[in-house]
């Protein structure tokens, strides 16, 4: 799971990322969701961030920029 995380932090970091993912006509299944939750949630646990939205918001706009341009996202993801 993630570190230090409430499930309130979880469900809003879980919210912005389906804004982001939106935004970018990306659609992932409710697995890979999670999945994508938890990973951008311990990237920024390690970065030494907080879970606040600003912080949320940053991490996952780069990260889903990032492995979408790279490569499909879904496949990143276990798609």
């Amino acid at each position: 799971m993630t570190h230090y995380a409430t499930v309130d932090d979880i469900a809003r970091c879980k919210s912005i990322i389906e804004i982001e993912l939106k935004k970018r006509n990306i659609a992932l299944d409710s697995e890979q969701l999670d999945k994508l939750t938890v990973d951008i949630m311990n990237l920024i646990y390690a970065k030494g961030g907080s879970y606040s939205n600003e912080t949320i918001q940053q991490f996952a706009k780069a990260y889903i920029i990032r492995f979408y341009n790279e490569k499909n996202l879904g496949e990143s993801i276990g798609r």
